[in-house]
Formats: C-alpha cells, sequence, structure tokens
C-alpha cells in the first residue's frame, strides 16, 4: 500500500529536542515548561544545551496538548448573539470588550472569539448543531441582546461556568453577572436636575418590561429622594411608532408642554434624535425651554456629542466579569456571583437651569 506523501515538514517533538541534546525526554520538559517533576533536577549547563537545541531546532511548543495536560484551556469563550461581532471603537460594546480582554491577559488567559455557530434560522447560536461551542473554552462571557432563554437555561444546567456583562433575568436560573448600578445612576441624575432648579422632570418609558433593569426604578427612587411629585414628574409610555397604550412622540411633547415639564429622561439613546427634531418642530430650544438626559444604551453617534447621559463602567464591567469568571471556572457551583458597579454623570450642554442657555 502506497504511503501518503507529506505535505510539509514534520513538527519538531521534545523527544527531537531530547535527542539533539543528548538528554532524556523528562528533562526536556522540565525546561521548556520551567518546572521540576519528582527526582528530575536540571543544572544550569544541562538547561542552556536544552534552550540551545530549541533554538537550532526550531521546536515550538505545543500549547493545546500542554494546557490539556493540566486540564485547562487557558482559553475564556467570549460570546455574543449579536449579528456582527462589536468590536468598533465607536461600539456600545467596544470598552466592555477592552476590559475583557486586558483582565484575561493579566490571568494569562486566550480569548476565544465564539462566533461562526449558527442555527437553522442563520441565528448565532450557542448550541447550533447541538454543540455546545463554549465548550473550546474553560468558561465564558456573554454579553449583547436578543439571547435565547432556552440556551441560556441549558448552559446554566450544564454547570458551565460563564458571566453575564450585564444583568438578566431568566425563570429558574440564578445566573453570575456583572451590572452597572442603573438605580443609583438614574436617581444621581434625576437629583442632578433638582440641583439645578428642576422640579418638573418627566422620563420616557420606552418598553413596559425594562431592557435594562433598574433605570425606571431609579428614576422612581430619584424622584422619591428629591420629593418630587409623582403627577409633576410623571413615567410616560412612549413609542416612535403608532402603539396602542403609548403615546406618539407628537403627543408626547404635547403632553410635557401641558404638565409644565422643564426636563426630560430619554430611557435609551436612539430617542434622541427623533426627539430633539419634534421639540425643534415645535420651536422648543435645547437646554433653554427643555433639558435633555440619556441614560444610554446604544452604540455613540457624532450628533450625541455634548449629550448629558449617564455614564456606564464598560471597562471596569468587562474587567470584573472575567474576575467573576476566573472564581466560577475553580468552583462552577459556586454562584451565582453578582457584581454592581456605580455609575456616573457625562456632563454635557443639554442639562442647565430652567430658563437659561
Amino acid at each position: 500500500m502506497a504511503r501518503r506523501a507529506r505535505t510539509g515538514p514534520r513538527r519538531v517533538s521534545q523527544a527531537d529536542v531530547a535527542r539533539h541534546a543528548g538528554v532524556s525526554p523528562g528533562i526536556v520538559s522540565s525546561v521548556i515548561n520551567g518546572r521540576d517533576y519528582g527526582s528530575i533536577r536540571v543544572s544550569d549547563a544541562t538547561r542552556a544545551r536544552v534552550l540551545e537545541s530549541v533554538r537550532e531546532l526550531g521546536y515550538v511548543p505545543d500549547i493545546a496538548a500542554r494546557n490539556l495536560a493540566g486540564g485547562s484551556s487557558r482559553l475564556i469563550g467570549v460570546f455574543t448573539y449579536e449579528a456582527l461581532f462589536p468590536l468598533g471603537s465607536q461600539s456600545f460594546y467596544h470598552d466592555f470588550l477592552v476590559g475583557i480582554e486586558e483582565a484575561a491577559d493579566q490571568a494569562e488567559y486566550h480569548l476565544l472569539l465564539v462566533t461562526g455557530a449558527k442555527n437553522e434560522d442563520h441565528r448565532r447560536s450557542i448550541y447550533a448543531g447541538g454543540v455546545n461551542h463554549l465548550r473550546l473554552a474553560d468558561g465564558g462571557l456573554l454579553l449583547g441582546t436578543n439571547e435565547m432563554t432556552d440556551e441560556i437555561v441549558r448552559l446554566a444546567g450544564e454547570n458551565y461556568p460563564f458571566v453575564f456583562v450585564g444583568e438578566r433575568d431568566f425563570p429558574g436560573v440564578e445566573l453570575s453577572y456583572v451590572a452597572g448600578d442603573y438605580v443609583g445612576g438614574t436617581a444621581a441624575l434625576v437629583g442632578r436636575a433638582v440641583e439645578l432648579g428642576h422640579r418638573r422632570i418627566a422620563m420616557a418609558q420606552l418598553q413596559a418590561d425594562e431592557p435594562i433593569p433598574g433605570r425606571q426604578t431609579g428614576f422612581r427612587t430619584g424622584r422619591e429622594q428629591y420629593g418630587l411629585d409623582a403627577e409633576e414628574s410623571p413615567l410616560l409610555p412612549v413609542s416612535l411608532g403608532p402603539t396602542p397604550g403609548k403615546l406618539g412622540l407628537d403627543d408626547f411633547l404635547s403632553e410635557i408642554i401641558r404638565r409644565g415639564i422643564t426636563a426630560v429622561i430619554l430611557e435609551n439613546n436612539s430617542f434622541v434624535e427623533p426627539f430633539r427634531a419634534a421639540a425643534l418642530d415645535r420651536g422648543l430650544d435645547i437646554p433653554r425651554d427643555l433639558s435633555l438626559i440619556a441614560l444610554g444604551g446604544t452604540q455613540f453617534r457624532p450628533e450625541n456629542a455634548g449629550l448629558t447621559e449617564l455614564q456606564i463602567p464598560r471597562y471596569e464591567m468587562g474587567a470584573e466579569a472575567v474576575r467573576l469568571l476566573l472564581r466560577l471556572m475553580v468552583d462552577p457551583t459556586g454562584g451565582p456571583l453578582r457584581t454592581r458597579l456605580s455609575c456616573g454623570i457625562l456632563e454635557g450642554a443639554t442639562l442647565a437651569r430652567p430658563g437659561s442657555g
């Protein structure tokens, strides 16, 4: 039977290095891995000879084999259900990923972006083809929106260590996550408006079930803390399109004018430009006639520069998610692990004293 011809040079092995240096494979392993094994003790002269053979032969350690032998891949998987992985510097998720990368690097772990697995609907899926693709890594970080509830429940049931970047709540599952303190951050923004003299502050409620938990609660908390009347500072359901039970943009503006509102909090930055345009059509100047505050949640847009908004600790959340995951990887049953990080205020030109600007 004819043998298949080699398609490339043979990989240099530790056995090759051992023969070249005239030592045992155990000594080569000890030198390459930087540790002593049992009775093996390596002199400086022998170590130098082994390293010289490594250089001469061009030996490259098999990282995968070494890690698997130690019971670890030294990989952290990063997965998002978003259509494209959010790597651009203008992306809402960019700073999360920078924090993840730097914390993983400090812990001497590699990052594996799990991007190619898709289900029959061409959506990203952890379990495309019935296989948990995050199993390539020792543990996983999940970020972004549009997650599949059944996959998250299944992942938790496997005791696979994973952490969400952002607070999530799924029935019957206690997840580990790192989140911003949106309650405290939103309440602080209400307080900042009150300091400037605003007593009638409305919040546009875009969804009854909060896509990012804590913001609507934070508005109510701030209203209570600063003694604002619920009728004069309402939470109003709003929609950009016709939706039963919600105010359209034009009706929303009519309502805040009728109530004498002087500051508006928008739950999501995607609502900023339509709101600004509608206010301009009404002859309202921002911030002289109406101050504007946003709570983030979308990719940065140049037209939103100068906006007063919630400052989310994205970098810190990414780094903390790695730290929580490393703890879970040591003890997958030790969760849930949860951290909330304080949010700040990004001061901008859209919040001013009533009648100023």
